[in-house]
């Protein structure tokens, strides 16, 4: 259940007195019951002995009979309502959000406790349907016409100029136009790292880590005379790139399997444009993979910045003079964005920073960088930055 994972430390937090030692030492198909159980009686009523019924035969089918019992009795004895949260403010808003702690802690830090609370809150709702209209098809008032033609509850999304929030929709390849080609589904903050991007007409763009392609389609839409060669590590996620590619009509991407670290050196000062859309922490995105923020961890944080800084050296030589850089991350944390971008232009000062197409007042653009974040643009959190190279 996603629900479960959503609100994770909030069921620990009042399973805990029910117990006779920490949920993290139960066994794993145990703990996940004793989870599934509480969540099913808080949020959707279920009787308890519907529950202990259910749950107990779930215990003799991943063949942990022993647990049985226990987990019977203890449905029965499920509390009515949310334990009373805990009084110290890290901990409290990590309980109430049920986010994990240290993060909570570094936002406490940062934000301070009522933006904080804010964040947290806005992770915690569930994502919108956005999609982003194949402008190489179709423009995106044309296609909000035919989502209203057809009873669709759709409007333009405020920022990003080709993206459309749909609510009510109980599957994409239900709208009219996906098998057409017109859209493919993208968050808004993730269309707008692309929408802000100076795409040259012509030349080689290069996506270094590209799959699933959703913005390696949105550069080939936008820059149809170019060509665009989209790389990953993995040739199977690639086909995603591909299948995608053929649905969208789009006939200017090429694929190439490797990783990026071995494949710059073969590109050398060749692109005229580069999108690293960089692998990070995934801070941004909670809203829609609720279960990713337990398994974050700080060394995880600081593994990847050494990556990404691995990663944008590479790209940057693989840029021809006057080619552009697109560097982007789906993560809220700095030492990925700002200061990573920032620690760029230090090492590569012949890279002069940019500002995107994106100036009309609101829009989450400023100082070359785009940010977005959940609770101020009520969309997944990303960041991007862009250089031009000189000499």
């Amino acid at each position: 259940m996603a629900g479960v994972w959503r609100w994770r430390s909030k069921l620990d937090w009042t399973l805990a007195p029910l117990l006779q030692k920490p949920i993290e030492k139960l066994d794993p198909p145990v703990r996940s019951a004793l989870r599934a159980m509480l969540w099913e009686r808080l949020e959707l009523q279920t009787a308890p002995h519907a529950i202990g019924s259910d749950y107990a035969e779930l215990m003799r089918v991943f063949k942990v009979t022993s647990a049985a019992g226990f987990v019977n009795a203890l449905a029965r004895n499920l509390p009515d309502e949310w334990r009373a949260l805990p009084k110290q403010t890290a901990f409290r808003l990590s309980v109430e959000f049920a986010h994990p702690l240290w993060l909570v802690e570094r936002y406490l830090a940062r934000l301070g406790e009522e933006e904080t609370r804010s964040l947290l809150a806005a992770n915690q709702a569930r994502a919108s349907l956005d999609i982003r209209a194949n402008e190489a098809r179709i423009s995106r008032d044309h296609l909000l016409t035919r989502f209203h033609k057809a009873g669709f509850d759709a409007i333009a999304t405020p920022h990003s100029p080709a993206g459309i929030r749909l609510t009510g929709a109980s599957s994409p390849d239900t709208l009219p136009g996906w098998n057409e080609g017109d859209f493919l589904v993208q968050d808004e903050a993730a269309q707008l790292v692309v929408a802000s991007a100076l795409v040259p007409e012509n030349g080689l763009i290069i996506d270094c880590a590209s799959a699933p392609g959703g913005k390696a389609t949105h550069l080939a839409a936008r820059a149809p005379k170019a060509k665009l060669l989209a790389c990953d590590s993995s040739g199977k996620r690639l086909q995603l790139v591909e299948q995608n590619a053929r649905r969208l009509h789009l006939r200017n991407i090429e694929t190439r399997a490797g990783s990026w670290l071995d494949l710059a050196p073969t590109l050398r000062e060749q692109a005229d444009m580069v999108l690293l859309d960089a692998p990070c922490l995934g801070t941004g995105t909670f809203r829609r993979r609720p279960d990713a923020k337990w398994r974050k961890t700080p060394a995880q944080l600081t593994e990847l910045v050494a990556l990404q800084r691995q990663l944008l050296d590479a790209a940057a030589s693989t840029i021809k003079p006057g080619g552009i850089l697109l560097y982007s991350t789906c993560s809220l944390e700095p030492e990925e964005n700002s200061e990573q971008a920032r620690n760029f232009e230090e090492r590569w000062p012949n890279f002069e920073r940019v500002n995107g197409n994106l100036t009309a007042e609101g829009t989450p653009n400023a100082d070359g960088f785009l940010q977005t974040a959940p609770h101020l643009y009520g969309c997944d959190g990303a960041f991007a930055a862009q250089w031009r190279r000189n000499s």
